[in-house]
């Protein structure tokens, strides 16, 4: 327990408590302590609050390496409380092996954050990026540039899921390998796919080896999913999509023109309205920073368009006669001994 004094004076007893996450009572507390700073609570496993008695007068909370849901009472503000909470979770952070945090925040509140340590990685209208550990992205853009030598050429790229790597993403890089002098593919790296990260990035490997100017890298944590991105402090929920978008592809114009991007790839997207949606958007960002879009229209079969949503709804039904016209042997191959996660894709009908 410490002493503190409010902006009036006052002596009071502040405590910092971990809450317990099972606890529906101590959650219903800490949401109506957010709702008072228009914050919601987000997905987190691990929160923290300083009280005076029974009363919240500060917030931290953490998902893996980001932290989330900070919050002080005005009158308590500029007491060190700020520092004493988000310590307490960066630490946290620290003993589950994460040597690397992000925030996400309102811009206004990019001060607080900058005297605390954490360095600016993006700021939009809506929302600031911040990071602070033992690397950044400056030095994360350096190594890549310095090991394959990127500087010197006309670079393109494509972030991927591919989940699984289909005949639709082989042709889609073959046919932006011939406009650039190197392709760069970023495999994202968030496990929230039917098919592990580890799995999808060795596919893209096999599938393109035959392209020399073909590089696959894993995305990073900064070429944002939008399954990590917290929408805790956005007033209107209903742009959080185009509010993260917007986020991701100016720190991907911003920082990944610096390897000589100058042109960035996407499939024509005739069937996920989302997908489309940040399509837009990457035409309205991207030319800020001297990157052009290009779309490249889908490969089609006899079935129509070739997707992996496909292949995964064929697979859900072991029709591998078909499955075997929408991807390359390499992926194929690999199904055939996928029987695990084959099982798990039958059991829940996933959307990722």
């Amino acid at each position: 327990m410490d002493t503190v004094s409010n902006t009036r004076g006052e002596i009071m007893i502040e405590s910092l408590r971990v809450l317990n996450l099972q606890s529906d009572e101590q959650l219903k507390k800490l949401k109506s302590f957010l709702n008072d700073f228009n914050l919601t609570l987000d997905a987190i496993d691990y929160a923290i609050v300083a009280e005076i008695g029974q009363t919240i007068i500060g917030s931290c909370c953490k998902h893996r390496n980001i932290l989330k849901c900070f919050a002080i009472r005005s009158e308590y503000q500029g007491l060190g409380l700020t520092q004493k909470l988000l310590t307490e979770v960066a630490y946290k952070a620290f003993e589950q092996g994460y040597y690397h945090t992000f925030i996400f925040s309102k811009p206004s509140n990019s001060e607080i954050f900058l005297s605390l340590g954490y360095k600016e990685i993006m700021t939009t209208d809506e929302v600031i990026l911040m990071e602070k550990g033992n690397t950044s992205i400056k030095d994360y853009i350096s190594d890549i540039e310095r090991k394959y030598s990127l500087g010197s050429t006309m670079n393109g790229a494509i972030v991927m899921n591919c989940n699984p790597f289909t005949l639709g993403h082989q042709y889609l890089i073959e046919t932006a390998s011939k406009q650039v002098d190197r392709l760069i593919i970023f495999a994202v790296e968030e496990d929230a796919s039917t098919f592990p990260f580890k799995d999808r990035f060795e596919l893209m490997i096999q599938g393109t080896k035959h392209l020399d100017n073909v590089l696959v890298l894993p995305s990073s944590f900064y070429i944002i999913s939008q399954a990590t991105f917290p929408n805790y402090f956005l007033r209107d929920k209903e742009h959080a999509f185009t509010t993260y978008a917007r986020l991701d592809l100016s720190i991907f114009g911003y920082w990944f023109s610096q390897l000589n991007v100058k042109i960035r790839f996407v499939g024509e997207e005739p069937l996920d309205p989302m997908t489309d949606m940040y399509n837009q958007t990457m035409m309205e960002v991207l030319p800020k920073y001297g990157m052009q879009l290009k779309i490249i229209p889908r490969k089609e079969n006899d079935s129509g368009v070739i997707s992996a949503s496909k292949v995964r709804a064929l697979l859900k039904e072991d029709r591998w006669e078909e499955v075997a016209k929408f991807v390359p042997k390499t992926t194929y191959d690999y199904l055939l001994r996928a029987d695990e996660i084959i099982a798990k894709l039958k059991k829940y009908d996933s959307q990722h």
